[in-house]
């Protein structure tokens, strides 16, 4: 059972162009059910077997740099934000691993520049615009 093709995976990098050194803001999104495996239906007396994201790992330009373990207790549709040091451009990939050890993945890049240049939320108008990161991909 693994994740449906119409389950979205979501990242979002803020901002996603960083002087070195700065933190940004990882926001992470997966469309998921989340069963718990406690549900029981009377009518059928079917108890719906657990099927959930039990782990997040996010991975910068290759290194593993944050893990979450999650439990049946996690909301369906789960949401997560961490901060990140900004130390070099490359991709942030997320990976979400389900029940039956099915991973599906999500990247962005994160543009890292010189010090003394502006940011993206430096500049006249820039900042936090909606819509930014890539769409899943599921792998």
């Amino acid at each position: 059972m693994a994740a449906r093709k119409d389950q979205k995976r979501r990242l979002k990098i803020v901002p996603a162009t960083a002087r070195k050194g700065d933190i940004v803001t990882v926001k992470t999104l997966a469309e998921h059910e989340m069963e718990p495996g406690v549900r029981f239906n009377p009518e059928t007396l079917v108890v719906y077997p657990r099927f959930i994201i039990n782990k997040l790992i996010c991975r910068y330009s290759g290194r593993e740099v944050f893990v979450a373990d999650w439990y049946s207790g996690v909301s369906a549709n789960p949401y997560l934000a961490f901060k990140l040091r900004a130390e070099e451009s490359g991709t942030v990939e997320i990976e979400w691993v389900d029940d039956y050890n099915q991973s599906t993945f999500a990247r962005a890049e994160l543009t890292v520049v010189d010090a003394a240049a502006p940011a993206a939320g430096d500049a006249p108008g820039g900042g936090d615009a909606p819509g930014g990161g890539d769409d899943a991909t599921t792998g």
